[in-house]
């Protein structure tokens, strides 16, 4: 799935006129989806510059690439979130592993289930 960005807002849903995460027109490969239990849906994408890796509105964006890669499962959480997503990264912990332990092999994992992710998306 690749997906275009359209329009800029912060986390809390604020208007902005430029971000360190996003470029407006740009398009994004989305590396999962996931949807809180309150309904709100986000993708996760990896932003520009050393931004890194992070979870974005989805109304920021337009779909141009409705592909959805075959790694990716679907979880549901005890709470009614889900995350379609590869099933590495549905593991309880992993992204606290990622994000704030630094995990090496929580890292190796995400740029594998990544790199896979874009080879199958290539340039389309």
């Amino acid at each position: 799935m690749k997906v275009r960005c359209t329009y800029l807002v912060d986390f809390a849903g604020q208007p902005q006129e430029r971000s360190p995460w996003l470029t407006v027109g740009k398009i994004y490969d989305v590396l999962s989806i996931f949807v809180e239990a309150e309904g709100r849906r986000l993708f996760r994408l990896v932003g520009d510059g050393s931004s890194g890796v992070s979870i974005f509105r989805w109304e920021c964006f337009e779909i141009v690439s409705f592909e959805i890669p075959p790694t990716w499962i679907i979880a549901i959480g005890g709470t009614g979130w889900i995350d379609i997503a590869p099933e590495a990264w549905t593991k309880p912990g992993f992204w606290d592993r990622y994000y704030f332990d630094k995990d090496p092999q929580a890292i190796a994992i995400f740029e594998e289930e990544r790199e896979r992710i874009i080879g199958l998306l290539g340039d389309r």
